[in-house]
């Protein structure tokens, strides 16, 4: 019966120690995510290309744990080919939401490599530049496969589907659909 204020004790700092490690690690789970996306060949910035950070949830069930769409965030690139994703707010309550899981798309580009400053560093939170090659021949545009990420909803993938529509009618292929907040086409 003694020993019950030191249990408490050691549980309640061992829930704090928890809960400061989680705050510790929110900026790289949930933003802000920056970056730049440059031509591998040339050295140059890319600028319109699109990027987007997905969170899934994860949802308890008995039989077998699934993920489910969280929420979604896009940015373009400048002209100087810099990017930013700000950070998502989600209430402390939510713990099962992952990392958001970054896609970028350059019309006319492949990824070739991304460089982390510090290289054992979080990717888009540390110092983060995503190399891409020029894609110079139709039959090269054509071997890419360009398509939006699986499982979120069109209204929140509008500049990436703007960007793929540019690589689209570059090979005179019929647009995807745009679709705004409140599921209306534009």
């Amino acid at each position: 019966m003694r020993n019950q204020p030191i249990v408490f004790l050691f549980l309640l700092q061992m829930i704090v120690g928890v809960a400061s490690c989680g705050a510790a690690s929110s900026q790289a789970k949930y933003g802000p995510y920056r970056g730049q996306i440059v031509d591998v060949e040339t050295n140059k910035p890319i600028a319109g290309a699109a990027v987007i950070a997905v969170w899934w949830e994860a949802v308890f069930n008995p039989v077998q744990g699934k993920q489910e769409f969280y929420d979604a965030k896009e940015a373009v690139t400048d002209a100087d080919g810099r990017f930013e994703i700000q950070k998502l707010d989600v209430p402390l309550w939510k713990l099962g939401v992952q990392p958001g899981q970054i896609t970028y798309f350059a019309p006319g580009y492949i990824p070739v490599q991304r460089v982390v400053t510090p290289p054992n560093d979080e990717p888009f939170v540390a110092p983060t530049i995503v190399l891409m090659k020029e894609l110079k021949t139709r039959e090269e545009l054509l071997k890419k496969r360009s398509s939006r990420p699986g499982g979120v909803p069109l209204e929140k993938m509008t500049e990436i589907t703007k960007a793929i529509n540019i690589e689209r009618k570059m090979l005179g292929l019929t647009p995807l659909p745009i679709v705004s907040e409140g599921g209306r086409k534009p």
